[in-house]
């Protein structure tokens, strides 16, 4: 079977209809199909917006899968790696009558590293032991060292570091345990699988280490898809650049001297090269204060800070030339003397500014990272893109601006594209009402939470619950979640409880209230009646006090551009089409969209972002709004069946 065999099957869908139960033909779902079909027997590339319930995800596996190449998936998440892996491609097999060789690959993060384990055990730390006693139980029963299967590596325990290796401080071949390696073992079934689910941020890890002429994390492809290609251009910053952190610092002053006692602490000169590296490591975080930071270097950039930052660059120094005579003591100490070397020229490169990229610190009470950030991904992802002999399919549910493309593809550099927009087979205009209040003030007035207070509570109260508030910053769910108390409710609110449990927990209860931010408004699917009302306080338009877009808005305007409506209007509405695809998961959900900020009517660009959005009727009557999703309180629909 070819990849337009794969996709003919929704053109004949006896096989479809035979899997999948309820099954309804998508014209959208068989265009997009066709189309990955030739992208991938040309070798072409395609970038396919396709409205939520277009079944994108089996318009490119069925193709994919079908054609008997190598192909790589890429996602935004490891979640939806597993939802791929343990849903989607099994369902794509039983369609096509076929088992494929499938391999899910992940950041070496996320696997055990047997060596660091050893190390752990033998610190005496009293505080870990127990669970590191569990952690070796658990070793003794994995198939695949995959540290999700014992716990969530993205919850910030400080357990994941001490058990995991990074580029940083892995031995490579040196390493004692190194034929056990998981990371090893994984790539290895990578190699030769048919088809390979990775996802974004190890995908960019593969194409810095490509362009850096190291070798390469993933395997070579025929075909890669891209799923949820709207996260690359914010993605693709972090991984073009460079960055140095505190716990980096840290880490190689612990391990250093460690591996010193080790071999019997009779280097006095490298023990005190080590201390020195700590101790003004320790005199740059104290310079940077405490609290949370994000800023540029060169507007913090004090005389105190500047030279703390010296001493710094002086000590990792020192330090390299102390380390390299002292190698030939052990295997530890040349790993520990490339991660100094390779930590000295990354401090050297995030602490400059060349008008190309921007350095700027993040910190986060006593721990911070000093980034370099390029100004222009374009470049370096279309490099990457041109040296791989590979097609390249692009797709997410939100790609376009006012029906065009355009802004997506030049963030990328990508040209010489065929493009596609596929809307939603749902029926808005009849199941879903956009509602914009009349008479509320501008988001910035002080006035304006006291208004979507009261806006959230009356929609709330007329939908019983069943309700998303999805916030543009931390402070304002504190505020509304506050607020919902109150008031009488009892919402589930953003760092309460992880975020999996809060999903869990509002899937669980038809009535549940969740109040979050930014990571739930996209990648959450909850269909049905549990959720019928989502409600968006404001347009969620980055902050030009950015470092990043600071530097980056100056740079436009030097070239002529305007920043707001060349780079913040789109990212805005992209992000805000992400928000609004909470609401109609189904072709049977129905529910109120409320967008309590005033521009979408009030500014001239308003015009633009409603036209972005789905073909909503439209409200700005709050009696309306409340009278429609009353209709699908629970309370009203029991009265109406009986």
């Amino acid at each position: 079977m070819t990849a337009a065999a794969g996709a003919a099957l929704f053109e004949d869908d006896a096989a479809l209809a035979a899997a999948l139960p309820g099954y309804r033909p998508r014209a959208g779902q068989a265009e997009m199909a066709t189309a990955v079909a030739r992208a991938m027997d040309a070798g072409g590339r395609l970038v396919v917006e396709a409205g939520t319930g277009t079944g994108k995800t089996l318009a490119y596996l069925l193709p994919a899968l079908a054609s008997r190449r190598k192909v790589i998936v890429s996602t935004a998440t490891r979640y939806l790696q597993t939802q791929l892996a343990e849903k989607d491609v099994p369902l794509a097999q039983t369609v096509l009558g076929r088992s494929v060789h499938t391999a899910v690959l992940k950041g070496r993060s996320n696997y055990l590293c047997l060596h660091r384990l050893d190390l752990a055990e033998t610190s005496g730390d009293l505080y870990l032991a127990p669970r590191l006693r569990k952690v070796r139980e658990w070793a003794g029963r994995t198939r695949t060292g995959d540290i999700g299967e014992f716990g969530d590596p993205s919850d910030g325990d400080a357990l994941w570091p001490r058990i995991t290796s990074t580029t940083d401080n892995c031995l490579g071949t040196d390493c004692p345990l190194y034929d056990q390696c998981w990371v090893l073992h994984a790539r290895r079934e990578a190699q030769a699988a048919d088809l390979v689910i990775a996802n974004h941020y190890l995908l960019f890890a593969d194409m810095t280490v490509r362009e850096a002429g190291f070798g390469e994390v993933l395997p070579g492809a025929d075909a890669i898809v891209l799923d949820e290609a709207h996260k690359l251009p914010d993605i693709a910053g972090r991984f073009f650049g460079q960055a140095v952190s505190s716990r980096q610092l840290r880490d190689l002053v612990r391990d250093g001297r460690a591996e010193i006692e080790a071999l019997g602490g009779d280097m006095p000169d490298l023990a005190d090269s080590f201390n020195t590296l700590g101790e003004c490591e320790g005199g740059f975080t104290e310079a940077l204060g405490q609290g949370a930071l994000t800023e540029g270097w060169r507007e913090i950039a004090s005389p105190e800070r500047v030279a703390a930052r010296d001493a710094l660059l002086e000590a990792i120094h020192t330090l390299e030339s102390t380390l390299e005579p002292a190698t030939e003591r052990s295997e530890g100490l040349k790993s520990i003397a490339r991660r100094a070397e390779d930590l000295r020229t990354r401090l050297a490169t995030v602490v400059a500014e060349d008008g190309e990229r921007v350095s700027w610190i993040e910190r986060r009470g006593s721990s911070w990272i000093w980034h370099s950030t390029p100004l222009d991904v374009a470049t370096p992802f279309a490099r990457a893109v041109e040296s791989t002999p590979s097609a390249w399919i692009f797709t997410s549910a939100t790609l376009s601006v006012k029906d065009e493309l355009g802004y997506f593809c030049s963030r990328l550099g990508l040209a010489d594209v065929e493009t596609r927009i596929l809307p939603s087979p749902f029926d808005y205009e009849q199941n879903a009402l956009l509602y914009s209040p009349q008479r509320m003030p501008a988001p910035s007035a002080p006035n304006f939470d006291d208004a979507a207070v009261e806006e959230i509570v009356a929609l709330i109260n007329a939908a019983e619950g069943g309700a998303f508030v999805l916030c543009t910053s931390y402070r304002a769910v504190r505020r509304y979640g506050e607020a919902l108390v109150n008031a009488g409710f009892d919402p589930l609110v953003q760092g309460q409880a992880p975020r999996a449990s809060l999903l869990a927990d509002f899937r669980a209860d038809s009535n549940a209230i969740l109040v979050a931010t930014s990571s739930f408004w996209e990648g959450v699917d909850v269909r049905g009646h549990g959720l019928r009302l989502v409600i968006i306080d404001k347009l969620p338009f980055a902050s030009p006090a950015d470092p990043v877009l600071a530097a980056r808005f100056e740079a436009m305007k030097a070239e002529g551009q305007n920043p707001f409506m060349d780079y913040q209007l789109p990212q805005a509405v992209i992000m805000l089409k992400q928000g609004v695809g909470r609401l109609i998961r189904d072709a049977e959900d129905r529910g109120v969209l409320a967008i309590c900020d005033p521009r979408l009517f009030t500014a001239r660009y308003g015009s633009v972002i409603r036209a972005s959005l789905p073909p909503m009727a439209i409200t700005r009557n709050r009696s309306a709004a409340c009278a429609f999703v009353d209709e699908l309180a629970p309370s009203t629909i029991e009265t109406s069946r009986s």
